[in-house]
């Protein structure tokens, strides 16, 4: 199982990013090259300026990294993630969430999650994920990287906060591609 690093936008509903204009900002900055396409490109020379990576994460072949960044934008606010090496429990109860992708899968049409065990209830975004999801509209995928081996730098966190105007987190989950 390949894991990546998600960079999200904390932002209401109300705000907005303009993608476009970020991708290219950030291919600016070298953290990405646009070679690939609109969504999928690959990491700028400067990536490493921005991301620690601990272990041996990401995977070197003669100078270059294996990895590819992804853009992930919704209409409204989503929950992505949810795959992890982590136990997601419920707040309330503490019973083991089953399957948390599907439960974030839900999220914008409900909101509410529901313990099968014990009844309780609550919102889906009070859930401690771990590190394992994030709920926004602007989603950045880093690929591929071994969980808690890839860290986003306060100059990455602090470049894209003065770009957007709004503060980002990140988390680690199974990789979409």
């Amino acid at each position: 199982m390949s894991f990546s690093l998600y960079l999200y936008a904390e932002q209401s509903a109300d705000a907005t990013v303009s993608t476009e204009k970020l991708i290219k900002y950030l291919s600016e900055i070298e953290f990405l090259d646009l070679s690939v396409d609109a969504q999928i490109h690959l990491p700028g020379k400067q990536l490493m300026d921005y991301i620690t990576f601990l272990g041996c994460s990401p995977s070197l072949k003669l100078g270059e990294i294996e990895s590819t960044i992804r853009f992930f934008y919704f209409d409204h606010v989503n929950g992505l993630g949810g795959e992890s090496i982590e136990t997601i429990k419920y707040p309330l109860c503490k019973h083991q969430v089953d399957q948390p992708s599907k439960l974030l899968s839900k999220f914008a049409d409900n909101p509410y999650w529901h313990c099968p065990v014990c009844g309780q209830e609550g919102k889906i975004n009070e859930i401690n994920w771990r590190k394992t999801a994030g709920f926004s509209k602007l989603f950045i995928e880093v690929s591929q990287i071994f969980p808690k081996e890839a860290i986003p730098s306060d100059k990455l966190l602090d470049t894209l906060l003065r770009f957007t105007k709004t503060d980002w987190k990140w988390f680690y989950s199974k990789s979409t591609q």
